[in-house]
């Protein structure tokens, strides 16, 4: 049996095409919890307890060890309101087996040639990556429902007052600037170390244990977004 794949209803009573069920719930989930490491065992439990504290998108690097078998034991452990696809997308003859583990969306730093539509036929919102509006434009004219803005760093969101195709700012996104992004127009925003914990860079046997207070901050962050939601 293979992995889960989530309804594609979006809870509107009407059934929706993969990739727009997909987008539209990356909307809805406000964050994207980027994890990335050299610890399968704690990435994938990581994964977990930021899902157990509201997290409903999660998105596994691809330079992360056992990176495939994280995203399948991810896929078959949670419920299908949580969405687990995958990122540092580099090359196109990645993202069949991308399909295969579950992953529904994926995410490149940059624009690999034929990304867009080898992750569209197999019901994958790619995602790929720009760093000026140049690049935003070319990704689009290909094809693009939705692009990543990395490093978020070197966009303002003034310059995307007219850019009409939604945009995820990611890269030294905190629990400051994600309120910031998301005031200015963003579709959601992907988090990594600053959401995940630092420890997951940490190689050795790792634990379940979050370093510090980083727990508590993940937490906070999930509670201001639902009291966001609340109030629309």
């Amino acid at each position: 049996m293979g992995p889960k794949r989530e309804s594609n209803s979006d809870n509107l009573g009407e059934q929706l095409s993969p990739l727009v069920s997909t987008k539209n719930r990356l909307k809805k989930a406000a964050i994207i919890a980027i994890l990335r490491g050299q610890n399968p065992l704690t990435l994938f439990d990581r994964g977990i307890a930021l899902a157990k504290i509201g997290c409903t998108a999660i998105e596994v690097s691809l330079d992360s060890k056992d990176a495939l078998q994280i995203i399948q034991r991810l896929r078959n452990e949670l419920p299908d309101t949580v969405q687990i696809g995958v990122g540092t997308i580099l090359e196109r003859n990645q993202i069949q087996a991308c399909a295969e583990a579950g992953a529904t969306f994926a995410l490149s730093p940059t624009f690999p040639e034929g990304m867009i539509e080898d992750c569209h036929a197999n019901d994958i919102l790619a995602i790929p990556g720009v760093r000026n509006l140049v690049e935003l434009h070319n990704a689009q004219n290909a094809g693009a429902q939705i692009v990543k803005l990395f490093p978020s760093t070197e966009w303002i969101s003034e310059e995307l007052d007219d850019v009409e195709i939604p945009w995820i700012p990611v890269g030294s996104i905190d629990n400051e600037s994600i309120w910031t992004w998301l005031d200015a127009g963003a579709w959601c925003v992907g988090m990594g170390t600053n959401l995940c914990g630092s420890d997951l860079s940490q190689e050795g046997i790792g634990t379940k244990d979050w370093v510090g207070n980083e727990a508590q901050l993940a937490r906070d962050i999930f509670m201001e977004l639902q009291h966001r939601h609340n109030a629309t």
